[in-house]
């Protein structure tokens, strides 16, 4: 038969470790896990030494407190309630084997915890530890992993809106070169081209956050115009004061939140409306305002969210977009009614 080593078994060094009590009195002080144990009355009766890294305790400190003192108070009463009945009744109500709950820490902050819980007996007392694991890292991960994952979809949406005034007028300009204008193949070019910068632009800020590419010093009249190329109407009318200032901002960008605010001006108005933009007075920005019906019924808290429309062939992106452009380069957008009764946007730079 074989031994016991052959087996893989134990062996007398082994055995020796088995019976040294200060062995595993140094594997649980010095584990990475905390180790709290409490009595029924919930009074920390044992704390490791991992304590002082996740809750920031020295262990004599907590020893004799009541666990409250690591428990967000909002869970304190429930946590009372949870051993009262456990006692009374044996039902458990959490998964001991691992749960996730926030714990307070000696600053204040709270630190998210995955526990296993243990009963035991020792010396006629009943006793209760959990084995604590700091996963705050981990759950800001996984939270930054979500928050990206909603971007992501935002963006493609946003890409689709963008996309769709340059992917008209394309195929309206091939209509017109397949006539024999060889002008409007050239227009053509610029359209793709545009359409091609959009997407880089705009992947590049979905990959990025709320990020913009480099800033320079550009005219808002030339951007207004060049926006209106694309997001105009041969029957609106685009009216630019003569004091518009310059910005620093990203092209691109900003040309694109003028594509939008346009776009918006001219769904929510009638066909021959007249948009006009000027410069703040009372602060530096400028603003876009047209001699539409104004927003009617809408929520003006809502105007900015994504998905949010009052037109039924609205997409709902178009000044949500206008926001996150304007929040990537620090700016300020609101909206308001019009001396004239339309709508009002103010960008305050």
């Amino acid at each position: 038969m074989a031994s016991s080593e052959d087996m893989g078994g134990s062996t007398p060094e082994l055995d020796s470790l088995v019976r040294d009590t200060d062995f595993f009195r140094s594997l649980v002080e010095n584990g990475s896990d905390a180790i709290v144990s409490i009595d029924k009355e919930s009074t920390v009766l044992y704390a490791n030494q991992a304590v002082k890294r996740v809750f920031g305790y020295e262990p004599d400190e907590l020893v004799g407190e009541e666990l409250t003192v690591i428990m967000p108070e909002r869970f304190r009463s429930k946590h009372f309630n949870a051993i009262d009945r456990y006692l009374d009744t044996g039902e458990r109500q959490l998964d001991w084997n691992s749960t996730r709950l926030p714990a307070k820490h000696d600053d204040g902050h709270e630190v998210m915890l995955s526990i296993t819980f243990e009963e035991h007996t020792y010396e006629g007392k009943q006793i209760f530890s959990g084995i604590m694991r700091d996963i705050s890292e981990e759950v800001e991960q996984q939270r930054e992993l979500e928050r990206q994952n909603e971007r992501l979809e935002q963006f493609a949406s946003l890409v689709s809106h963008d996309l769709r005034d340059p992917l008209q007028a394309a195929k309206a300009t091939t209509a017109v070169a397949r006539a024999g204008d060889e002008e409007a193949l050239e227009d053509l070019e610029d359209i793709y081209d545009r359409m091609d910068a959009l997407i880089e632009d705009v992947l590049t800020l979905a990959k990025q956050g709320q990020s913009v590419g480099e800033t320079e010093s550009i005219p808002l009249s030339t951007v207004a115009e060049a926006a209106w190329s694309t997001a105009g109407s041969e029957r609106a009318t685009l009216e630019l004061a003569d004091s518009l200032p310059t910005v620093s901002a990203d092209h691109e960008r900003l040309r694109a939140l003028f594509e939008n605010l346009f776009r918006n001006a001219l769904e929510h108005g009638a066909e021959s409306a007249t948009v006009s933009v000027a410069a703040l007075e009372e602060a530096a920005g400028f603003y876009v305002v047209d001699d539409g019906p104004g927003f009617g019924d809408a929520d003006s808290e809502e105007l900015f969210t994504y998905g949010y429309t009052t037109n039924e062939d609205g997409t709902g992106f178009g000044l949500s977009i206008v926001a996150e452009i304007a929040e990537a380069h620090g700016w300020e957008v609101s909206a308001t009614e019009s001396d004239r009764g339309g709508a009002r946007f103010e960008v305050r730079t």
